[in-house]
């Protein structure tokens, strides 16, 4: 029997998750600022110097933010999460292709699409009457469908 005490609100899980990713992302600032001179593989290149510098910072960067937005469910995060997961697979498998195969990278890629339709099977959360209310007062617009 479920009562109104004990009813988990919906979205709890992409909250969860949001929590992560905003930990994930203070630990990409922490690794980043410990280690400045690894070079970041991406899309089959690696980035050295200011300029890898600067894109290294992109993910935490896009981490952070895609946990502020998970944690108010946010309908632009949904948006952006899965851009991320498709930019995250694209680059893996060119990395993989320029440096040859690497399991825990290719078990990442494998997480990375779980992942995805994880979101895609979650999507009404974000659009949902349900979703958290915005904490600017500002009117929450429903993700268009694909």
């Amino acid at each position: 029997m479920e009562t109104a005490m004990h009813r988990t609100p919906p979205g709890r899980d992409i909250q969860l998750l949001g929590g992560l990713f905003l930990i994930v992302g203070l630990l990409d600032l922490i690794l980043i600022a410990v280690y400045p001179d690894y070079a970041l593989r991406i899309f089959g290149t690696r980035l050295e110097g200011v300029l890898g510098f600067m894109v290294k910072l992109q993910s935490p960067a896009l981490h952070l933010a895609i946990g502020y937005g998970f944690l108010f469910l946010r309908p632009w995060a949904w948006g952006l999460s899965l851009a991320y997961a498709g930019f995250g697979i694209a680059s893996e498998a060119m990395n993989q292709t320029a440096w040859g195969l690497h399991p825990l990278r290719a078990a990442f890629m494998a997480a990375t699409v779980v992942f995805a339709c994880y979101l895609v099977w979650r999507r009404e959360v974000f659009a949902g009457p349900e979703a958290a209310p915005s904490p600017h007062g500002r009117a929450r617009r429903e993700v268009p469908r694909p």
